[in-house]
C-alpha cells in the first residue's frame, strides 16, 4: 500500500525498461511499405495536314494511370559501436532505476520501523502511567487507613491525593502521545487514517548486543550496498557510454538498402483526327539489393559539441558519485555512533529502573510500617516513573538507531535486519 505513494518511481522503473526494449530494436532491420499512385491526363491541338485527301485540324489526347506499391528493408550493418553505447548506456540507466526503487523500499520500511518503534515506546509509557496510577492509589488509601488510626495528618492525605491526580494526568498525556503515534504509523503505511488495525506488541524485541567492531570495513561494504551509490554509478556508466556514441557519429555507416516493387498502369493516347485511340498496359515487378556506405563531413561543429556536452556530463556525475559517497560513509559513521551511544544509554537506564524500584519499594514499605514519610514515597514515585519512561525511551531510541544503521548501509530489506549487528 506504501508503494502508491511513490507513482513516480514506479513509472521511472517502467520507462527504463522500455529504453532498453527500444535500444534493442535499432539491431534490427526497417521495413517499410509504401504505395504511389497518380494519373495523368494531357491534350493538345494537333495541326491538319493537306494532300490529296486533307485532313481536318483535331485533339491529340494522352491519357496515364500508374499504381507502384513497393516494399523497402533498410539494416544497419556497421555504425562502429553506437548502438551498443546506446543499449549499454539504457541498460545502466535501467539497473539505475530498480536500485533506486529498491531503495524507496528500504526506504519505507524506515519509515515504518521508526514509527512502529516510537508507537511501541509510547504503549510501554501507557502501561507505566496505568501502573503509576495504581501505585499512587495504594499509597493514597495506606495514607487514609493511617490517618483512620490517628498516626496521619490530613497534609498526608492531601499530598496522596495529589500524587493520584498527578498520575492521572500523565495518564491522560501518554494516551493522546499513543494516539498520535499510531496516527504516525498509519500514515506511514499508507493507509487511512480511520482505519482500527491491531499493532503486535514489539516491547520484547531483542535489541542488537552490540555495534560492528570494524567501522572501516563496515564504510567499505556499505558504499558497495546502497541503491542510491549502485545507482549513481551506473548512471555515471551511461553517460560514459554517452561518450562513446557521440565519437561513433564522427564514423561512417554501412547499410544494406533492397526495394521490391511492381509497376502497374497504362498509357492511352487518343487522335481525333484519325478517330483511333492505342493503348499500352505495363505490369512490371522490379527488385534491387544495395550497399549504402555514408560518412558524415560537415555539419556546423554539431557533433563536436555533442561530444563536449557528453564529457562534461560525465565530468559533472564523477563529481556527484564522489559526493555521495561521502555522504554516505558520513551517515554511516553518525549512525554507528548513534548505535553505539544508544546501547549505552539503555544499559544505563536498566540500572537506573531496577534501582528505582528498590528504592520505590522501600519508600512504600517504611510508610506502611510508619517508618516514612509520604514525602519519601512521592519522591521514590517519581524516580521510578522517569527512570522507566527513560528505560522505555532508551529502549526504542536503539531499534531506531539500529535501523537508521541498516538503511544506512543498505541492508534494511526486512524486519530482521536490525538485529543483525
Amino acid at each position: 500500500m506504501t508503494f502508491c505513494k511513490y507513482p513516480s518511481r514506479l513509472a521511472a522503473r517502467s520507462q527504463a525498461a522500455i529504453a532498453v526494449g527500444i535500444t534493442e530494436a535499432v539491431y534490427l532491420p526497417l521495413l517499410t511499405a509504401d504505395v504511389l499512385a497518380d494519373l495523368e491526363q494531357t491534350s493538345a491541338t494537333a495541326p491538319g495536314i493537306g494532300g490529296p485527301i486533307p485532313i481536318a485540324p483535331g485533339t491529340l489526347t494522352t491519357t496515364g494511370a500508374q499504381f507502384i506499391p513497393s516494399l523497402t528493408v533498410k539494416w544497419l550493418l556497421l555504425d562502429f559501436g553506437g548502438r551498443d553505447a546506446g543499449r549499454e548506456a539504457a541498460t545502466q540507466l535501467a539497473f539505475a532505476a530498480n536500485v533506486t526503487f529498491n531503495g524507496t523500499h528500504q526506504k519505507l520500511i524506515f519509515d515504518v520501523s521508526n514509527a512502529y518503534f516510537v508507537l511501541t515506546a509510547a504503549r510501554v509509557q501507557l502501561k507505566i502511567a496505568r501502573q503509576t496510577v495504581q501505585n499512587a492509589e495504594l499509597v493514597q488509601a495506606a495514607a487514609k487507613a493511617r490517618m483512620g488510626r490517628g498516626i496521619a495528618t490530613s497534609i498526608e492525605v492531601a499530598q496522596a491525593n495529589q500524587q493520584v491526580a498527578q498520575a492521572r494526568f500523565n495518564l491522560t498525556q501518554s494516551q493522546g502521545h499513543e494516539r498520535n503515534a499510531y496516527m504516525t504509523l498509519l500514515e506511514a503505511v499508507g493507509v487511512s487514517p480511520t482505519l482500527e488495525i491491531r499493532i503486535a506488541d514489539g516491547s520484547n524485541r531483542a535489541l542488537p548486543k552490540a555495534v560492528p567492531e570494524d567501522l572501516n570495513r563496515l564504510i567499505a561494504t556499505s558504499l558497495q550496498r546502497r541503491p542510491d551509490v549502485q545507482a549513481a554509478f551506473a548512471r555515471l556508466q551511461a553517460d560514459k557510454n554517452g561518450i562513446a556514441a557521440a565519437r561513433a557519429e564522427f564514423m561512417p555507416k554501412v547499410a544494406l538498402v533492397g526495394n521490391v516493387n511492381r509497376n502497374i498502369g497504362s498509357l492511352s493516347v487518343e487522335d481525333t483526327r484519325f478517330d483511333q485511340r492505342s493503348t499500352i498496359r505495363v505490369n512490371q515487378p522490379n527488385a534491387n539489393l544495395m550497399i549504402g556506405l555514408s560518412f558524415p563531413i560537415y555539419d556546423g561543429g554539431l557533433r563536436d559539441a555533442r561530444l563536449q556536452s557528453a564529457m562534461a556530463q560525465v565530468g559533472a556525475a564523477e563529481q556527484e558519485m564522489a559526493q555521495l559517497q561521502n555522504t554516505a560513509a558520513r551517515e554511516v559513521v553518525v549512525a554507528y555512533d548513534l548505535l553505539r551511544t544508544s546501547l549505552a544509554g539503555y544499559a544505563a537506564a536498566s540500572e537506573l529502573t531496577t534501582a528505582a524500584q528498590t528504592t520505590y519499594d522501600a519508600a512504600v514499605d517504611y510508610y506502611k510500617q510508619v517508618l516514612g514519610t509520604i514525602t519519601d514515597v512521592s519522591i521514590a514515585q517519581t524516580a521510578l516513573l522517569q527512570a522507566k519512561v527513560a528505560k522505555s525511551t532508551a529502549y526504542s531510541d536503539t531499534l531506531v538507531a539500529a535501523a537508521s544503521l541498516a538503511f544506512a548501509t543498505g541492508t534494511l530489506t526486512n524486519r530482521n535486519a536490525v538485529n543483525r549487528f
